[in-house]
């Protein structure tokens, strides 16, 4: 049965227990991690379950609006609703609501959080048998050499693509934001989008100037899903090749390739894996100065 929204509410000030209203099934988890994580004791619902709201970032904005009125019969009651929306193109359009109980996510979205040199830091460990203090700059550099100079690059230039389509009334883009990463990426399809797109490169060029996006700035405009695939994929294949590179000194050598015992190398992986089960290991990190603004709105709940 859904919530009623004016009843839900009710009960959760009375219950003393905040509820926080997600866009759908897949924010549910990350969010309450952080709320576990905190030992807070709140309610995270997806939108869709509340009685006359649908599913998505418009849902959630529709539904804190109607919470408006809440807010304004008494002050306290921002202490126990909180609405979270990804920030995704709708800041570019300047479509930005602005209500009170609402957090905008400060990227594209939430899955965008997973992709820092630390999580790959807690990663590496997992899939291989070095432990963490093994994975230093030179290692960091050669694994994310190519992710950065290559991966990245044509990630950055398909997602202008999906802004710029998102952004300006008859334009026509080659990919959306509502395609699949799986599909656009893979390799059947990824070379034949990529002819297109770079293309168009000093078009979408022209157009980030006009946004006033750079490169640095990938994780507010690439669906988060999207760089999360790319990531994982990426290390799924780069991870593989570590042992390699300890043998011809691309990384620094473990102990037992230093003495010639190759068979031994600690950058070998424990077992063969792939893209979606790293995937899956690297949205099980939290990294903490990612999600601090997130932890730090929650902590204004009762």
């Amino acid at each position: 049965m859904k919530h009623d929204l004016e009843e839900w509410i009710t009960e959760a000030i009375m219950a003393d227990t905040p509820v926080i209203i997600v866009e759908g099934h897949d924010d549910i988890q990350f969010y309450e991690r952080l709320i576990i994580d905190m030992e807070k004791d709140a309610v995270v619902e997806a939108v869709e379950n509340i009685e006359g709201y649908n599913e998505g970032s418009d849902g959630v904005i529709n539904c804190i609006k109607d919470l408006q009125q809440k807010f304004d019969e008494r002050d306290e009651n921002k202490k126990y609703i909180l609405g979270i929306i990804d920030r995704d193109a709708r800041f570019y359009r300047n479509e930005i609501p602005d209500y009170l109980g609402l957090l905008i996510l400060k990227f594209y979205s939430f899955e965008s959080h997973f992709i820092t040199q630390r999580n790959l830091i807690e990663l590496i460990p997992n899939l291989t048998y070095v432990s963490k203090r093994h994975v230093d700059v030179k290692t960091i550099n050669y694994i994310e050499d190519e992710l950065y100079k290559r991966e990245f690059v044509d990630l950055y230039y398909f997602s202008l693509e999906a802004l710029k389509n998102s952004c300006e009334r008859g334009y026509t883009g080659i990919v959306s934001y509502s395609d699949e990463a799986g599909s656009i990426f893979s390799e059947r399809y990824k070379p034949i989008l990529s002819e297109k797109i770079y293309a168009k490169k000093n078009e979408l060029d022209e157009f980030a100037i006009s946004k006033g996006i750079t490169y640095g700035d990938l994780k507010y405009i690439a669906k988060g899903k999207w760089i999360l695939h790319i990531f994982s994929k990426y290390l799924t294949s780069k991870i593989k090749q570590l042992k390699d590179a300890c043998e011809n000194n691309d990384i620094n050598k473990c102990n037992f390739c230093l003495t010639g015992v190759n068979h031994k190398c600690l950058w070998k992986v424990k077992g063969n894996f792939q893209h979606g089960h790293v995937s899956n290991i690297i949205t099980n990190y939290i990294d903490e100065t990612e999600i601090k603004y997130i932890k730090d709105r929650f902590k204004l709940l009762v």
